[in-house]
């Protein structure tokens, strides 16, 4: 598959959900009833997007009406969603939409059109599962976290269930992290890794966000100001993820590795002096019950823990545990999201 990888790589649109649209239509309608309600409602679904049109009149004589457009722009204009959606390709896809709704007798009218919901990611060219230790700390705080795998069929039963999907958030706002690539590989072959972060935002949230850097939050802003994804994307990773994920690092992560690390010593010391055998191998206890996150921690302990052993120890450290580099990898993705 050819792509354009600057597309591809940078802060856009996947998903929206514009409201406050007007639709004129002949097709047939449904009409449902309820306890003291009656509702007429219009609504085409398809793979590249649905309408809805409803009208509820309720005994008392109020008439709520509502219509919502849901489409991905970058499936209107490119047939799939690997890449992300800015300004120009937005305007592109809704003159797509537009046309083909009207040879389909379906007239839709979107000067007061405003954002109902919208998901605002970036895809990052490296593999899910390095840097999955790295999203972990960042979703710690994150509520109501789910960690989503897939089933591997065909593998060894260590490769049956791999975590490629980690997801949670609030009420009006969701983050979620996955495997670009293996959901893609479903249909087509993407020959290179493609870990996306994205998150998703209610009307009220996207307004919030919106009004907090003087924008509002039309349909028409959005199809001039690719900025304002930047900035909404930009500030919820930083608040969110990574402030609070560094937080825990600093706070308690690294803390309780070191309290690990002065206990088994203490043990130590008292076994030696009571005569019995001595626990061995600190760093793979660290390992199997605590967190280590990055070899560097380890060295920062036997630095200011063991001096008499420490250049022993620190080659130890760099032979067995230097593949958990992920101060550079969290440095990394930082670096790559806040300065995009």
């Amino acid at each position: 598959m050819q792509l354009d990888m600057s597309r591809v790589s940078r802060i856009g649109i996947d998903k929206l959900v514009l409201s406050g649209i007007k639709v004129e239509t002949n097709k047939k309608s449904t009409i449902t009833e309820g306890q003291g309600w009656i509702e007429e409602k219009f609504e085409l679904r398809e793979e590249l997007f649905s309408i809805v049109k409803s009208i509820k009149l309720y005994e008392t004589g109020v008439v709520v009406e509502g219509s919502y457009l849901r489409f991905n722009p970058n499936k209107i204009i490119f047939g799939h969603n690997i890449s992300n959606a800015r300004a120009p390709e937005l305007r592109e896809a809704v003159k797509k939409l537009v046309e083909e709704l009207n040879s389909r007798g379906i007239t839709i009218e979107l000067a007061n059109a405003r954002v109902s919901e919208i998901e605002i990611n970036i895809n990052i060219e490296k593999a899910f599962k390095e840097y999955k230790e790295v999203l972990t700390l960042l979703f710690t705080r994150i509520p109501n976290l789910r960690k989503i795998g897939n089933f591997n069929l065909n593998e060894s039963y260590q490769k049956l269930f791999v975590d490629s999907t980690l997801y949670g958030g609030w009420e009006n706002h969701k983050v979620i992290a996955y495997d670009k690539r293996k959901e893609i590989n479903r249909e087509w072959l993407l020959g290179f890794d493609l870990l996306r972060i994205e998150w998703w935002l209610s009307s009220s949230s996207y307004k919030y966000y919106a009004s907090k850097f003087g924008r509002d939050n039309t349909l028409e802003l959005l199809m001039e100001d690719s900025e304002i994804l930047d900035k909404i994307f930009k500030e919820l990773c930083l608040k969110k993820l990574f402030k609070d994920g560094c937080k825990y690092l600093e706070e308690e992560l690294v803390p309780n590795l070191e309290r690990g690390y002065i206990a088994f010593r203490e043990r130590n010391k008292l076994a030696v002096k009571k005569g019995r055998p001595i626990e061995r191998n600190v760093f793979k206890h660290l390992d199997e019950s605590y967190w280590i996150f990055d070899y560097s921690y380890l060295i920062d302990l036997v630095s200011k823990h063991d001096k008499r052993h420490r250049g022993r120890e620190i080659e130890r450290i760099r032979k067995r545990y230097i593949h958990l580099n992920n101060k550079d990898k969290l440095s990394y993705l930082m670096d790559i999201i806040l300065h995009h």
